[in-house]
C-alpha cells in the first residue's frame, strides 16, 4: 500500500464541511504511527503530490517555521502512541496549538489561517477520523 486512500477522502470531506482547503491551515496532526504513515499521510491531507511526502518533509515544510506545521510534539513515534487514545492526543495537541498553549512547541497561527487538522487513522487506512478545530478569538 502506497497511498492512503480512505485518509484522502476523510481529510477532503472535512474541509468540504468546514468550507476550507488545505492552506487554510495553520497546524496539522497526522498518524504517523511509522514514518511511512506519516509521509503517506502528508500526502493525503494535501499538501504533497502522491508520491512526494518524503521530499516535502525532508524539505523542511512541515518544520514549526514551514508551511504546514506538522505534529508538533513528535507525533506518534516521538510522543508515544496510546493506543485507543491517540486520536484524543491529537485534538488536544491542536487545542493546545490554537489556544496558545502549545508552551515550548507553539507555532504561529495566523488570523486568515485559524484552523488545524488532525487526521487519525487505524487498521492501515481502514477506519479514519479528521476533524477541523477553529481558534475562538
Amino acid at each position: 500500500m502506497t497511498k492512503l486512500t480512505t485518509c484522502g477522502i476523510a481529510a477532503k470531506r472535512a474541509y468540504e464541511r468546514a468550507a476550507i482547503k488545505p492552506s487554510d491551515l495553520s497546524v496539522l496532526e497526522v498518524h504517523d504511527c511509522f514514518t511511512i504513515a506519516g509521509l503517506l499521510a502528508v500526502e493525503a491531507a494535501g499538501f504533497a503530490q502522491y508520491g512526494e511526502g518524503a521530499d516535502f518533509v525532508k524539505d523542511g515544510k512541515t518544520k514549526a517555521d514551514g508551511v504546514i506545521p506538522t505534529n508538533t510534539t513528535g507525533g506518534l513515534i516521538g510522543y508515544g502512541h496510546p493506543t485507543g487514545a491517540t486520536g484524543v492526543r491529537q485534538a488536544v495537541d491542536i487545542v493546545h496549538q490554537l489556544s496558545g498553549k502549545a508552551a515550548g512547541c507553539q507555532v504561529t497561527i495566523p488570523s486568515n489561517r485559524p484552523y488545524g487538522m488532525l487526521s487519525s487513522m487505524g487498521g492501515n487506512d481502514k477506519t479514519v477520523v479528521a476533524m477541523v478545530f477553529k481558534k475562538i478569538e
